[in-house]
């Protein structure tokens, strides 16, 4: 008891500086964007850890009410990690609407259980010595295997986006960008690491299996651990943490050549662009969107406009359907068209409808497809 009491106190004290560590990224004053999302991530695991401490006292007898409700925040972390790299790599994503959808499972949580928050003090208490009801237990269930699953695929999304971002700029970033990106993934590859633990523990728990060693103490003293190295990290590396040098536009400058033209900057902005689509042919999505490509190559909106409008001389769309029709060409040249509809590939090639199909291909041809097709088919005979 000694032992975990001593235990439980050091945990105290990571929780304490934790909640120090997310007021003062959240609030701290000039901050910039990433870091209050890294503040509410590190304001979950604050309460996370308390919830753990909480959890092994009376502190629930007398405070009923609070039992289950603060769990959500788990199922707030990797979404948290995900949305803090994203916008530290693509500062100009602060759309809300498009990064609501990470805390649907957290919002549904509170849903699931709203029946059980409504109950009266002695109900709960009452289900705490008689045991919690079937669709209770079943729900909590569900739920843990949602966070387990959202380790893994959270986990693969925020290494994919470093690899993407690095591979499509390595040959322009600089050693503190570089820096930069061993930090972020530092910060995922650790996080992954404590949530194998935390999860290895959920899942022996379900099973009903005891080991020799409580892998949710190793979880909670690893996330107690990260944010003292967290916190002196700030302090250490503050540039890591500054909006003073924003990591998109330092991809413009090299620490040995100085700064660099505007006819410099849209060399290599349409380098990288033209390396994007070739490779990863992004026309051939239907419902495209210029900031689609800013988050996949990390250039800013305004830059990629100014690429196509000086390099192209042409809009995103005028250039995106060209490529599409130059796809579309390939597959009728393919015999595509023999086995499937006009509509059908239209949609192969990237276009939205066979309506808008029709009408670029008519520009750029000055024919139909069907015409194009018969007059393709009379010539190879």
């Amino acid at each position: 008891m000694i032992i975990e009491s001593y235990f439980e106190l050091i945990l105290l004290m990571g929780g304490v500086l934790s909640f120090l560590l997310s007021m003062y990224l959240i609030f701290y004053p000039g901050n910039f964007f990433p870091n209050r999302i890294l503040g509410a991530l590190v304001f979950s695991w604050t309460v996370t850890v308390f919830v753990f401490i909480l959890y092994s006292t009376d502190f629930y007898t007398k405070y009923v009410h609070l039992y289950a409700v603060l769990d959500v925040f788990a199922l707030m972390f990797f979404p948290l990690m995900f949305l803090y790299l994203r916008n530290y790599l693509y500062r100009d994503i602060k759309n809300p609407g498009r990064q609501f959808f990470h805390f649907l499972p957290a919002m549904l949580y509170l849903l699931v259980f709203m029946p059980f928050f409504l109950q009266s003090g002695n109900a709960k208490l009452k289900m705490f010595e008689e045991g919690f009801p079937l669709w209770y237990r079943i729900s909590q269930s569900v739920f843990n295997i949602i966070i387990i699953l959202q380790g893994i695929f959270y986990s693969i999304f925020c290494l994919r986006e470093i690899h993407r971002f690095q591979y499509f700029r390595k040959k322009h970033l600089s050693q503190f960008q570089l820096a930069t990106l061993r930090w972020l993934r530092m910060f995922v590859l650790i996080n992954v690491v404590l949530w194998m633990f935390g999860t290895t523990g959920a899942i022996l728990d379900l099973l009903g299996i005891r080991l020799f060693i409580d892998l949710f103490k190793i979880f909670y003293a690893g996330l107690s651990l990260f944010t003292i190295i967290l916190a002196i990290f700030t302090i250490k590396r503050p540039e890591l943490f500054s909006e003073s040098e924003d990591i998109i536009n330092l991809v413009r400058h090299n620490k040995t050549s100085g700064p660099k033209t505007s006819s410099d900057q849209n060399k290599e902005d349409f380098e990288v662009l033209s390396q994007f689509i070739e490779r990863e042919k992004p026309y051939l999505k239907n419902d495209l969107k210029m900031q689609d490509l800013v988050e996949s190559t990390g250039i800013t909106y305004k830059r990629i406009s100014e690429v196509f409008n000086k390099n192209f001389n042409k809009t995103f769309y005028e250039v995106m359907n060209e490529y599409r029709l130059e796809e579309a060409k390939v597959l009728i040249n393919k015999g595509f068209h023999r086995d499937y509809t006009i509509s059908h590939l239209a949609e192969k090639a990237g276009f939205n409808s066979k309506t808008t199909f029709n009408r670029i291909f008519k520009k750029y041809t000055n024919q139909t497809p069907s015409d194009y097709i018969q007059n393709l088919e009379e010539s190879s005979i």
